[in-house]
């Protein structure tokens, strides 16, 4: 993560509005380079707070595929989130490099885009501190509410 680092989230968010300024004004400096879906998924939905649910890899497609359950912006009803990526050239996860941890994967806090010279990569950071790496050429997502 470079944006919102594990340690920056350990320390109690410390200066948080700084740190998504920051971000902001990287994600307004590519807004052209980005997938068209992942604009609209950053200014209409979150991953906060949501669950990783199923992972599909498929390779010969060079395709990845995460369902999420989590929220919708307000936090007021749950939502499904199915996301694709396409032209996967990395999908890297990383898990606590403990002999125990209790959490599983927990829930999702931050995640941030970056256009890279391979394409687009996308970084999660989870609660057990594991993390997602992935870089790909294009993006697509369903979201639908989930029934209480």
């Amino acid at each position: 993560m470079k944006y919102f680092t594990s340690e920056w989230w350990g320390s109690g968010c410390e200066g948080a509005d700084g740190v998504f300024e920051k971000y902001q004004r990287y994600i307004d400096s590519v807004k052209d380079r980005l997938p068209k879906a992942a604009l609209d998924f950053n200014a209409n939905h979150t991953l906060h707070d949501s669950e990783v649910k199923l992972i599909v890899n498929d390779f010969q497609k060079r395709e990845a595929r995460l369902t999420f359950h989590g929220w919708d912006t307000a936090f007021e009803k749950k939502t499904c989130y199915r996301l694709t990526f396409s032209n996967v050239v990395l999908f890297e996860q990383c898990y606590p490099q403990a002999d125990y941890f209790d959490t599983e994967l927990g829930d999702l806090g931050y995640w941030e885009w970056e256009v890279v010279p391979e394409g687009i990569e996308l970084r999660m950071l989870f609660v057990s501190s594991a993390t997602f790496r992935l870089v790909f050429n294009d993006f697509s997502f369903k979201h639908e509410a989930l029934q209480a």
